[in-house]
């Protein structure tokens, strides 16, 4: 790490200062022990009063402005994280990390006793009386700040200036904490209620403060007119200067258009115990939804001329990423992962996902205790609300390229009626949750059957020889599924052939003959043990049957492997299950199943028996042996095919997953690649550099068609479009948004919840491919702590500001990319794009119009996406809702008030050619969410 970063300084200054403030300010509450480096982990170890052991980790990360900090909150393990924004003013760090530290403490108290956060933080500006009468975890945490403030500006160790300083940030503070009233005296009506309200906070915040600082209320929690002149003056300038900051906090919540899921329409929480109701008829409402939009598609398919489809934009995929679902758009979703999931609850606590909230996805509190894992029929609550916003149909959805460049999605409907084409405008969104899982053996550079017989043909046509060519010619032929990857080996076992490819010298023939090993043997040992050889996906979609066996084996000890463990220990009382790989993630650790199950089940930590966990073992193939009734066992093999010693009656494999564009996209990647064109992929930032997702940008035949790909899905990009610098950017990127400690991973369902939000608000303030390009994107920021780069997330009510916009970044709203042939990586960077989700978006851009005669969706080759946008006319904003409209304003569509229809040109056209599928991985899982 470079000493001579501003990162690396600013980090320095909040470690030297948190002792500090934990001395002045929690003395009774925290006893620091130093900072400790443990597996590359830099943190400071505390004590609380009973002697537990709390862990603090500080590091910088790029916050959505105006936020200047952000705690991660993890009460299972209590490890916690404060993350501080790179762009902080060096001299508010005491007072960031005196809120950061309050509010922690909060969450621990709350915690302890069992009790939900209050939803609305009540130390907030404004003129209505407080309904609740107890303060929030923001609140406490603005309390410390006053606090620490107060301390200031009575330590005779501090200069005038400074003690100063500390004065006017207190009455500042006062102000945005709606403890002084702003209303005139001559206004007798408003001064007084707005008086009202301020005592009421001060009320409930005066027992918390310290006695210095009830002094210091007392006197500038005054108005205006009756403070003393250089504190009014102060005040004035104070005043001015937030009146001129163009950036505002966010809200919790979702636009007022609609209330956040879990809610009634007057805005109540649905009851726990009414939850089960609350799903069916969620669930029910979506249903109708779905035959309804059916219904308008087909009717509207009949008045259309031959070849011709409704033309609609759309959201391909659901899951958490519904978050930012824009009720405008069409959405097709499978209605998969947590809704077939047999998981009781996701892993994380609702402790753990408490910034969920921001997202306006919904309030984990509402359904779950403090350190209680979320129940999943909570999160199927929220999302057939979101879902059931606008246009849907339940179903999937594949994009491909019609005769005459149009780009068509052919929607399969759940509920088995005739599949329908719509016509896609704009840029479709795709969200269709992690990729398929690798097959177990298989090498992860060229992990499946068509990559690996694409690499050996390769070679093969180089070799040259009659026996290399006709050995080529055969391998393409090969029919694809199930039974290729055998033909395959039997091809290249001819010698001549073999030595062919091994006078090649390219390391990549041995992975892919690896892969093709491995996948035979998966399909051999599927093909011995009908319904005992499964994917984890199957095991997780519910697609198994848990009595098919009593003896059950994992490959894999990861976050996956520990789930499925779950599930079948739950469904059989009988079933015993062996856990095989290599250590465990260290956010295993911190999440609320791991540690939970463990103890529970394992004997190694006081459990039952009937799960065990064989560690640091590296694993290769399935295998399959005979047991002495005749009967197939599968067994864990080495690398080198060697047994391990452990066995099962059934194999569930839970080793990673293949990176790969959504297979939503597959026709229309084969249409760019056979047509010798160009597949392009760009990362995708808002302008606070939160990542958003990618886009990727499909050009052949004169033509480009752009689609934009988010949630769990954008944080595996495909290595035949993305380079390692892109990769290792997103690792980095991915570390911030979901520290370890906190027990999420980036691909969950907090993380990919902001996200959507980041990107609706994004779209919903004029960002997408109609936007001005990025100038030069800047670099990534170094990490600056042992374990990660930016995140995701929106601010906190009351927390403390940065003085003005940083200068030097790039234009808002463009994604960052050069264009470049098919597998190619592009240099991409941060750029800039929105607000924080829960308010209105300033500002918001206006739809553009599609130039005559010119297909939606469809860029003319050439064009860059997202080069400079044609002139805008004004649109009212939807219903005040930031997100309402987004995907219009994305695609550039023109507006209603030009009269003419937003399409492209009329007049009957072909029916949409099919180009050949790109060939699948094997055993894919169906799309639609987050990762556990």
């Amino acid at each position: 790490m470079n000493p001579n970063t501003d990162e690396t300084r600013l980090l320095a200054d909040a470690e030297a200062a948190l002792p500090a403030v934990l001395r002045k300010l929690y003395a009774g509450r925290l006893r620091d022990q130093g900072i400790t480096e443990e597996d590359g982990r830099r943190f400071f170890a505390l004590n609380d009063t009973a002697g537990k052991r709390v862990e603090l980790r500080l590091e910088t990360a790029p916050l959505p402005e105006p936020r200047l900090s952000r705690t991660f909150t993890n009460t299972t393990s209590d490890r916690y994280v404060v993350q501080l924004s790179d762009r902080m003013p060096p001299e508010m760090t005491g007072q960031v990390l005196s809120r950061e530290v309050g509010e922690l403490l909060a969450v621990r108290d709350r915690s302890a006793v069992g009790r939900g956060a209050p939803l609305d933080n009540l130390l907030a500006a404004g003129a209505t009386p407080p309904t609740g009468r107890e303060l929030s975890d923001a609140d406490l945490g603005r309390v410390g700040e006053f606090n620490y403030l107060a301390s200031l500006m009575t330590d005779p160790a501090a200069g005038g200036p400074e003690r100063q300083e500390a004065r006017d940030r207190f009455s500042a503070l006062i102000d945005e904490s709606g403890l002084r009233t702003g209303a005139p005296a001559t206004d007798t009506a408003a001064h007084a209620l707005e008086q009202y309200a301020a005592n009421i906070r001060l009320d409930l915040a005066r027992q918390h403060l310290t006695p210095d600082a009830r002094d210091a209320m007392d006197q500038l929690a005054r108005p205006a007119e009756q403070l003393a002149p250089g504190d009014a003056q102060a005040l004035a300038a104070a005043r001015t200067a937030r009146a001129q900051d163009p950036r505002e906090a966010a809200a919790l919540g979702t636009a007022p258009a609609f209330p956040m899921p879990g809610r009634r329409a007057d805005g109540t929480p649905i009851p726990r115990e009414e939850l089960g109701q609350a799903v069916a008829a969620a669930a029910e409402q979506r249903t109708a939804l779905s035959a309804h939009t059916l219904d308008q598609l087909r009717a509207e398919q009949a008045t259309l001329p031959e070849g011709r489809y409704p033309q609609r934009e759309i959201m391909i995929g659901g899951g958490a990423s519904l978050a930012g679902r824009d009720p405008d758009v069409l959405l097709v979703d499978a209605r998969g992962r947590w809704h077939v999931d047999p998981i009781e609850a996701i892993v994380q606590s609702a402790d753990q996902v408490r910034h969920l909230r921001e997202s306006g996805m919904g309030d984990p509190y509402q359904f779950a205790d403090p350190q209680q894992r979320v129940p999943l029929p909570a999160l199927q609550l929220w999302e057939d609300t979101a879902a059931a916003r606008g246009p849907l149909v339940d179903g999937r959805a594949g994009l491909s390229i019609g005769e005459e460049g149009r780009l068509i999605a052919e929607i399969s409907p759940a509920d088995g009626s005739p599949p329908v084409r719509v016509e896609v405008q704009g840029s479709p969104l795709v969200a269709t949750g992690i990729p398929p899982e690798i097959v177990p053996g298989a090498d992860r550079g060229i992990p499946t059957v068509p990559e690996a017989t694409g690499v050996l043909a390769e070679q093969l046509a180089a070799a040259g020889t009659p026996e290399a060519l006709g050995a080529r010619d055969r391998l393409l032929a090969l029919p694809e599924g199930e039974g290729r990857a055998a033909a395959s080996l039997d091809v290249l076992a001819d010698p001549a052939v073999a030595g062919a490819l091994g006078a090649a010298g390219d390391p990549r023939v041995a992975g892919a003959t690896d892969t093709l090993r491995a996948t035979a043997a998966w399909e051999g040992a599927r093909a011995a043990a009908p319904g005992r050889v499964l994917m984890g996906d199957e095991v997780g979609d519910g697609d198994y049957d848990p009595q098919v066996a009593n003896e059950w084996l994992i490959a894999g000890v990861g976050g996956a492997a520990i789930a499925n463990a779950e599930i079948i220990l739950q469904a059989n009382p009988d079933a015993t299950v062996s856990m095989v790989g290599k250590d465990a993630p260290f956010v295993l650790k911190n999440d609320a199943q791991y540690l939970a199950l463990r103890q529970a089940h394992d004997a190694a930590l006081g459990g039952d028996g009937r799960l065990v966990t064989y560690s640091d073992r590296r694993l290769g193939e399935v295998g399959t042996v005979t047991a002495p009734d005749g009967r197939v066992r599968l067994a864990a093999l080495d690398d080198h095919g060697r047994s391990l010693g452990v066995e099962g009656d059934a194999y569930v494999a839970c080793l990673g997953r293949v990176s790969r564009l959504p297979q939503a996209l597959d026709s229309v990647e084969s249409w760019a690649r056979e047509s010798s064109g160009q597949v392009r992929g760009e990362l995708m930032f808002d302008k606070d550099r939160q990542y958003l997702g990618y886009r990727l940008a499909f050009e052949a035949d004169g033509r480009q068609h752009t689609v934009d790909v988010t949630g769990a899905a954008s944080r595996m990009l495909p290595g035949n479009v993305f380079g390692k610098e892109d990769m290792a950017r997103l690792a980095v990127l991915d570390a911030k948004t979901a520290p370890p400690e906190s027990g999420n991973v980036a691909a969950g369902f907090m993380a990919t919840a902001l996200q959507g939000s980041h990107l609706a608000q994004h779209r919903a303030a004029g960002g997408g491919p109609g936007g001005p390009p990025a100038s030069t994107p800047p670099a990534p920021n170094p990490p600056t702590g042992p374990a990660t780069g930016p995140a995701t997330g929106g601010p906190a009510s009351g927390a403390p500001t940065a003085g003005g916009p940083a200068a030097g970044g790039p234009t808002a709203g463009t994604p960052t990319a050069g264009t470049r042939a098919a597998g190619t990586p592009a240099p991409s960077g941060p750029a800039p794009g929105a607000p924080t989700p829960g308010g209105t978006a300033p500002h918001r851009a206006t739809p553009g119009a599609t130039p005559a005669g010119a297909t939606p969706g469809a860029t003319p080759a050439g064009a860059t996406p997202g080069g400079p946008a044609p002139a805008k006319a004004a649109a009212a904003p939807a219903a005040g809702n930031p997100v309402a409209g987004a995907a219009r304003l994305h695609s550039g569509r023109r507006a209603a008030a030009s009269g003419r229809p937003a399409s492209g040109p009329a007049g009957a056209g072909g029916a949409p050619a099919q180009p050949p599928r790109v060939p699948r991985a094997p055993k894919p899982s169906g799309g639609g969410a987050p990762g556990r």
